[in-house]
Order: C-alpha cells, then structure tokens, then sequence
C-alpha cells in the first residue's frame, strides 16, 4: 500500500482511511509511534503492541517449568548465598 500524504503550513498531516483501517485506528482516534531511519531516508509510523499483544511476545521466550520470579530479594538472598 502507497499513498502520498499533503503536509500543511501546519505540519498537519491526515493519515489516510486505508492506513487507519490496516493500523485497527478508530475513529475515535488512537496513538502511534513514529521513527526515522537515517540510513533509508524515511519515517516509519507504526502501532505499539497493547498490553495482551506484548505478553504474547513476551511468553514465547518463557521456558517451560521456570517459576515466574516474584520476589526479588528472595532470588538475591539465595544468589549471594550459593557464592558463598
């Protein structure tokens, strides 16, 4: 998908209804992050993960059967004491 975007005296630009649609964009609006890559000359607009799409990410690099660590100075007590 290519389309050309107008820029205004503003700075204001309108992302089109094709680009809203791909992104999952309301109308009730929403955020998007914007970067520019150097190299290629070009600014990348995407949509950051909500919260569940991150813990979908996040899960696959888990092990199965590592307990989840929950108590932080518990582990550090345990490291410093098999250092020992």
């Amino acid at each position: 998908m290519k389309n050309i975007i107008t820029i205004t005296s503003k700075g204001q630009t309108t992302l089109p209804v094709a680009a809203r649609r791909k992104l999952g964009l309301t109308s009730a609006g929403g955020v998007l992050r914007v970067r520019f890559n150097k190299q290629q000359n070009e600014l990348i607009i995407s949509k950051p993960l909500d919260i569940h799409e991150l813990g979908t990410r996040i899960s696959r690099h888990i092990k199965p059967g590592i307990k989840p660590l929950s108590d932080v100075d518990a582990y550090y007590q345990r490291q410093r004491a098999m250092d020992v």
